[in-house]
């Protein structure tokens, strides 16, 4: 005999190893074809096979195989019983697990949200609950942060999450955020790989620099989640985004004082006027400075590129021919992305 649940992995066989593995294989098969509502295809040694339900869904099947060791007559109406049975005592098993990996997901889910809140709580706690979660957070960890670009794909985020030793979940519908732990073998490496799984899946994702120490996940959790929503590519600024990160989760009045004295009275100049400075600004420093390949962009003359920078100068107090004041801007562009990432959040 033997049940086949695939979602619960290998077929448990009685006599053990009575069934040899190219059988086995196409029981799973079998099950599996099964379960997706197809009729018939029975392997030849199979004399009865049972259907194992959990409401109207059928989740895998009992076989039972001739010549495993079981004498089975065709039809036979004890040994039918005996395998309903079974197959029942199987769904039992299988909404334990169900129940189990629920409860597992829930946990992990409370303990993200609440990390990633700020809340204040002692991190030796923090490493327990992560240890009884399965996931070793006391040498820090990195976070991945993704959100839902459209429309998902297979996997679901329920099943990336079952990542033996990294904790994550889905948090809220379309937000999964996660925590690989420094204690791995290749951290950055399987952070990396959690991202571009997520990636795959139809999400956006971002990953943190690593906190070494329990009591900075909530920074590292926070600094993915900016970085998935900031509006502009990174475009090889990373570790600028994430120093003024740093400056918001320590000061946010600093980060706010270096975008009102270098943005905001452009901001404020576009929308009295009705013009385009910040968006001038802004594709001039993602071109290096060059006046032409703005204009190009923009479909614009030169010359009016010209004249809309002299006006940032004039309105800012601040030039973006000089490195001084381009630099000073693009760090002010860069705090008012940032600032307006966190409100979204």
């Amino acid at each position: 005999m033997a049940i086949v649940l695939p979602s619960l992995g290998a077929p448990v066989v009685w006599p053990a190893e009575s069934i040899p593995e190219a059988l086995l294989g196409e029981l799973v098969q079998y099950a599996v074809a099964t379960a997706a509502g197809a009729r018939g295809g029975e392997p030849a040694a199979v004399a009865h096979a049972v259907p194992i339900r959990i409401g109207s869904d059928v989740v895998g099947v009992v076989a039972a195989v001739q010549g495993n060791g079981a004498d089975v007559a065709s039809g036979a109406t004890d040994e039918r019983a005996w395998l309903e049975a079974a197959a029942a005592a199987a769904a039992v098993t299988r909404l334990m697990d169900d129940g189990r990996r629920s409860e597992q997901q829930d946990s992990r889910r409370v303990l993200l949200r609440t990390l990633v809140s700020g809340a204040a709580r002692d991190p030796a706690v923090t490493v327990a609950d992560g240890r009884r979660l399965g996931v070793d957070l006391g040498a820090g960890a990195i976070a991945v942060c993704a959100s839902a670009a459209g429309e998902l794909r297979s996997p679901s985020p329920a099943e990336i999450a079952d990542n033996g030793g990294t904790l994550v979940a889905e948090i809220a519908p379309g937000r999964v955020l996660g925590l690989v732990p420094l204690a791995g073998e290749h951290p950055e490496r399987d952070a990396g790989e959690l991202a571009d799984r997520l990636v795959a899946a139809g999400f956006e994702a971002a990953v943190s620099a690593p906190r070494r120490v329990p009591a900075a996940l909530h920074e590292a959790l926070r600094e993915a989640e900016l970085l998935v929503e900031l509006d502009s590519p990174l475009a090889g600024q990373e570790e600028t985004y994430r120093l003024l990160i740093g400056v918001l989760l320590r000061d946010p009045e600093e980060l706010e004082l270096l975008r009102s004295s270098t943005i905001t009275p452009l901001v404020a100049y576009d929308a009295e006027h009705d013009t385009e400075l910040l968006v001038t600004l802004g594709t001039f420093l993602a071109h290096h400075g060059s006046t032409t390949e703005t204009a190009e962009v923009m479909g614009l003359h030169r010359h009016t590129v010209g004249y809309r920078l002299s006006r940032v100068h004039e309105v800012s107090g601040l030039s973006p021919y000089e490195s001084d004041g381009r630099e000073r801007l693009s760090l002010g562009l860069k705090a008012a992305q940032i600032l307006a990432a966190a409100e979204r959040i």
